[in-house]
């Protein structure tokens, strides 16, 4: 348990504490006898203590043998990608693209180019389309290896992973 918003050693001690920031402390040593850093029997004490405090020193001799745990590491916020960069992985599409679902389009798909997918997939079944969807597939695949290939929206997929 982190500290809260309020820590009576990080304020002068000889100053006041307001009933806000009592109630905090209060909250603190709540938290610390959920945790098991606090046995029972102390909880009436301290809270006494806290709520019989003036000022921040005060308030502060009663969490201070009190250890705050670490807080955690927020996990880092997901990398937006850079304007114009696609949010589509390369990797996937390229995957699609290698297997023979790729002479139907499956990584237009993916990509959010669904008319175009759906063109190579009707090219390839009639037939005659056939030459053409194979030049466009292989056509594709050189732009995915090089990371020019674009999503539905226009913007570059850049990423492999």
């Amino acid at each position: 348990m982190a500290l809260p918003a309020y820590d009576p050693r990080q304020h002068p001690p000889q100053l006041r504490a307001s009933d806000t920031e009592r109630e905090a402390v209060a909250a603190h040593v709540r938290a610390a006898i959920d945790e098991g850093r606090l046995h029972l029997d102390e909880l009436d004490d301290r809270l006494d203590a806290v709520y019989q405090a003036r000022t921040h020193d005060e308030l502060a001799k009663v969490i201070e043998d009190i250890v705050p745990v670490p807080p955690q590491p927020r996990p880092a916020p997901a990398r937006s990608p850079e304007p114009g960069s696609s949010r589509k992985k390369i990797l996937p599409a390229f995957v699609l693209g290698v297997t023979p679902f790729g002479l139907f389009g499956l990584h237009r798909h993916y990509a959010g180019q669904h008319r175009t997918g759906f063109a190579m997939m009707v090219l390839l079944l009639i037939g005659i389309g056939a030459p053409v969807v194979v030049f466009w597939w292989l056509y594709d695949l050189v732009v995915l290896a090089l990371g020019r290939f674009e999503d539905g929206e226009g913007n570059i997929m850049r990423d492999w992973l």
